[in-house]
C-alpha cells in the first residue's frame, strides 16, 4: 500500500499517477483517504485528550485520598472515562480499517520512465534476441504432440481435476524437472539462497503481496473452511518471508529464491485451453524475490532481469523484452519487463517471464523495514522475478527444437539434467 503522508500531502501527485495508469476512476478513493485521515486525526486527538485525562484524574485520586480530602467528583468522572474512551477507539479502529482498505485499492506510484500507454497493445519492445527459425514443414500443436508420445494425459487430467489440469509423464515430466533443476543452479552461482516456502497463505499475508482485493476473486484459490488460500507464486511466499520483521541495511540485499507449484483460477483471464501446457490452473516456477533499499531498487531490478534473459539466451530460444507501460502494470508494481519467447507455430511472442519492482508498496502492507546507520527505520523496496515458468518454457522448447520426423530436440544446456538429447516416440 501508499504511504498515507504521501496522500496527506500531496493527492495531486497520487491522481496524475492514477491518471497515467487510465484510472482515473479511483481518484475519488484518494479523496475519501484524506478526508477519513483528517477525521482520524480529529478523532485520535480527542482520545489522547481523554486518557491524558484519565492519568490527571488517577494522578488527583491518589492525591486526595493521601490527604485525606473527598474525590467523589474526579471518582465519578474516572467511571465515566472507560465507556468514553472505549467508543472513540473503537471508531478510530474502524476509520483505519476503512482507511487502509481504501489503501489497498490505490496502485502503486509508478517510476518517472515508466512508458505512457492504456493496453498491452502499449507496451514498449527494448531488445531482442536470437533469429527466428523458418521451418520448412507444418508444425505440430505441442499437445497433441506429447499425448502422441505418450508423455501426457490432458483427458485423465480434465476428468480428475477439471480444465487446466494435466498428467505430465516420462520425457516430458523429466523436461520440466530438468528445468526446474537448471534454473536453481542458476540462482545458486548467482548467491541466492534457496526457501522451501508454505504454498499456503493466511489472508492478511496474502493481501500484502497480491494486487488488490481482486486477485482474491479472479486469481486466488480458497481452502475450505480455513483461513488459507494456495499461493499463485512463490512470490507470494517470499515476499512475506520478513513480514513484521526489522532488517539490518548491513544485511541487504537479500536474494532468495523457491521452486513451487502455482495456482491460479484465471478468471476474467484469456481462459483455460481443454488440452494445453500454455496457461493452466496448475504449473511450476523457479521465482526470485530480492530485498534491498530504496537506493539500489533499479539496479536490482535490471540485475535479475538480465539474468533471466541469460537463463533463456542460454536455451537458444529466440525472444524480446518489452517494458510494460502504465496501463498494463499491475497495482502493485511501479515497473515491470516482461520476456516473451517466440513461438514459431502461433508465428508471435509471448509472455514467459515478469520482472518487477514494486518499491515499498508490499513492504508497508506487511510491515517490514531496515534500521539505516542512523538507526533510523525505512520500509525495504522488494522486487521479484520469474525465473522460469517450466509449462511455457517446455511450449517454447516443443516448437523452437521440434524436427521434421516430429522428435524435440532437447536444448545442450538441459541434456544433463534430463539424461537424453531428444523426445521422440
Amino acid at each position: 500500500m501508499l504511504d498515507i503522508n504521501l496522500i496527506r500531502t500531496n493527492p495531486a501527485l497520487v491522481k496524475k499517477d492514477l491518471e497515467k495508469r487510465y484510472q482515473k476512476e479511483k481518484k475519488e478513493l484518494v479523496d475519501h483517504v484524506v478526508n477519513l485521515d483528517k477525521k482520524y486525526r480529529e478523532i485520535l486527538q480527542e482520545l489522547e485528550k481523554l486518557r491524558y485525562e484519565r492519568n490527571i484524574i488517577s494522578e488527583n485520586i491518589n492525591r486526595l485520598r493521601k490527604e485525606n480530602k473527598s474525590f467523589v467528583k474526579e471518582l465519578e468522572r474516572a467511571r465515566s472515562l472507560p465507556k468514553e474512551i472505549s467508543k472513540l477507539g473503537n471508531e478510530v479502529n474502524l476509520i483505519k480499517e476503512k482507511i487502509n482498505d481504501y489503501l489497498l485499492e490505490i496502485p502503486n506510484i509508478l517510476e518517472k520512465d515508466v512508458p505512457r500507454g492504456k493496453t498491452a497493445k502499449d507496451n514498449v519492445v527494448i531488445k531482442k534476441f536470437g533469429k527466428p527459425k523458418k521451418f520448412k514443414f507444418e508444425l505440430k500443436n505441442h499437445a497433441e504432440l506429447i499425448e502422441h508420445f505418450g508423455y501426457a494425459d490432458f483427458d485423465q487430467g480434465i476428468s480428475n481435476a477439471g480444465k487446466g489440469f494435466n498428467y505430465l509423464i516420462g520425457k516430458v515430466a523429466i523436461l520440466d524437472l530438468a528445468l526446474q533443476r537448471y534454473g536453481v543452479d542458476f540462482l545458486i552461482k548467482e548467491g541466492f539462497t534457496a526457501v522451501i516456502p508454505p504454498i499456503m497463505l493466511n489472508y492478511k499475508t496474502l493481501l500484502g503481496v497480491v494486487n488488490g482485493l481482486k486477485d482474491f476473486e479472479d486469481v486466488v484459490y480458497k481452502i475450505e473452511n480455513e483461513n488459507l488460500y494456495l499461493i499463485g507464486t512463490a512470490e507470494h511466499s517470499l515476499a512475506s518471508l520478513y513480514k513484521n520483521k526489522i532488517l539490518k541495511k548491513d544485511d541487504l540485499p537479500q536474494k532468495f529464491f523457491a521452486v513451487t507449484p502455482c495456482f491460479r483460477k484465471e478468471v476474467g483471464g484469456h481462459g483455460i485451453d481443454t488440452k494445453w501446457l500454455f496457461r493452466m490452473h496448475q504449473f511450476n516456477k523457479v521465482e526470485q524475490v530480492i530485498y534491498t533499499t530504496p537506493e539500489n531498487s533499479i539496479k536490482h531490478l535490471n540485475y535479475m532481469q538480465n539474468l533471466t534473459e541469460k537463463f533463456f539466451r542460454s536455451l537458444k530460444i529466440p525472444f524480446r523484452v518489452i517494458e510494460i507501460c502504465s496501463g498494463d502494470l499491475g497495482n502493485k508494481f511501479a515497473k515491470q519487463y516482461d520476456i516473451e519467447a517466440w513461438f514459431p507455430r502461433q508465428k508471435e511472442y509471448a509472455e514467459v517471464t515478469s520482472a518487477g519492482s514494486c518499491t515499498d508498496y508490499q513492504a508497508r502492507a506487511l510491515n517490514i523495514k531496515y534500521v539505516d546507520k542512523n538507526n533510523e527505520k525505512k520500509f525495504v523496496h522488494i522486487l521479484n522475478n520469474t525465473m522460469v515458468a517450466t509449462s511455457r518454457a517446455m511450449v517454447a522448447i516443443l516448437e523452437n527444437y521440434q524436427q521434421k520426423n516430429g522428435s524435440v530436440k532437447i536444448p545442450k544446456v538441459l541434456q544433463k539434467y534430463t539424461g537424453f538429447k531428444e523426445i521422440k516416440s
